[in-house]
């Protein structure tokens, strides 16, 4: 019989709705608990949920919950994460890991001191896609990575007036394109050596916060990976009940590509065309000869569990505290993913170099 363990997620917003749907999906999950500030709203959204409502002091203080899912606003990420940990529960938290370095220093300090279970919502680790990507690197089959080139181009989804598009600063990075930066450094695995980014006068009115991001990463070994992002070339998504949703979006201006290239070969991956592939060098008479090996695709049915598998993550990570197993995505590495999405931001401010 399966060891079971309480659960509490914080934010019940739409991300913690996620989170609340993979407690109930796993079987090492007994009772669920929700906590909104407001309780008014903490018990009718609890209802819409069917969780149990539940103050943060009481949730804090309860020994059968076990595991604590953080989905609530940014700025409550690190002192919400700290209060579980000092209280012996193990945690998931979203993104980013805190609202500045020092503060996610702060966090790593306290997992370091409790030695507890912690895990940044990096859910790409558990997306089929990506995770194939790093398989073929460990296999050795494109040579040692060498250069990482992604191409992010989207519609504008933070719409008016939502907390999105009135939050402050580059946030974008620390929230959004920390996924990508973590892949790059995941890949590469090593620490990085510097950082140098810049962005573009926005184009996006109403935003608080910039547009586009165009980020290089130079890795200790010289390996270079950059990061083009805008949020606005892409055609506009309107929901079509005719038209699924990637399909409409692959020819439209969206793109979310890796180009990882090796020194035996190279792979790409591709959302929008749900593929990836892999290429092999080899020494030709006259050239180097680059030869395509490998295509993977997939189902429609199958592109959460390929590109953005937060749902699997999450059912995992409650098999993980409840039978007593170390994260898998370990927050010192987490923390290493930030100090490059924090880089990024000061370099965007001081326009510079940052040198980690």
């Amino acid at each position: 019989m399966k060891t079971q363990i309480d659960v509490a997620v914080l934010g019940l917003g739409n991300m913690g709705k996620t989170h609340v749907g993979a407690a109930k999906e796993s079987p090492y999950v007994n009772r669920i608990y929700g906590y909104e500030p407001d309780e008014t709203f903490r018990k009718s959204r609890s209802a819409e949920l069917d969780v149990i409502p539940e103050s943060l002091e009481n949730i804090i203080g309860n020994p059968a919950i076990r595991l604590v899912y953080i989905a609530s606003p940014n700025e409550a990420h690190v002192p919400q994460a700290i209060m579980a940990l000092r209280a012996g529960k193990a945690v998931l938290c979203e993104k980013p890991m805190g609202m500045s370095l020092e503060e996610a220093e702060k966090l790593i300090a306290v997992q370091e001191e409790t030695k507890g279970f912690l895990q940044i919502g990096f859910e790409l680790h558990y997306s089929n896609m990506y995770t194939q990507v790093k398989q073929w690197i460990d296999e050795g089959l494109i040579g040692t990575p060498v250069n990482i080139q992604c191409r992010y181009y989207c519609c504008e989804f933070h719409k008016k007036n939502s907390w999105r598009s009135l939050h402050s600063g580059s946030f974008l990075i620390g929230e959004k394109l920390s996924h990508y930066l973590d892949l790059q450094r995941w890949w590469f695995d090593q620490p990085a050596k510097s950082v140098y980014s810049v962005s573009a006068p926005k184009v996006v009115p109403y935003f608080n916060h910039r547009d586009n991001h165009q980020i290089i990463t130079k890795y200790n070994d010289g390996g270079i990976a950059t990061l083009n992002f805008i949020m606005y070339i892409a055609e506009s998504f309107h929901d079509d009940p005719l038209q699924e949703m990637i399909a409409k979006q692959s020819d439209d201006g969206h793109f979310l590509q890796y180009h990882i290239c090796g020194t035996r070969g190279a792979i790409e991956t591709d959302v929008f065309r749900r593929r990836i592939r892999r290429w092999e060098f080899n020494d030709g008479a006259e050239q180097l000869e680059s030869k395509i090996v490998e295509t993977i695709t997939f189902d429609p049915k199958e592109d959460l569990q390929w590109f953005h598998n937060t749902h699997g993550q999450n059912v995992r990570v409650a098999e993980l505290v409840a039978r007593g197993l170390p994260s898998e995505v370990p927050a010192r590495d987490a923390y290493e993913s930030m100090k490059i999405c924090f880089a990024a931001e000061q370099s965007e401010s001081e326009d510079r170099i940052i040198m980690l």
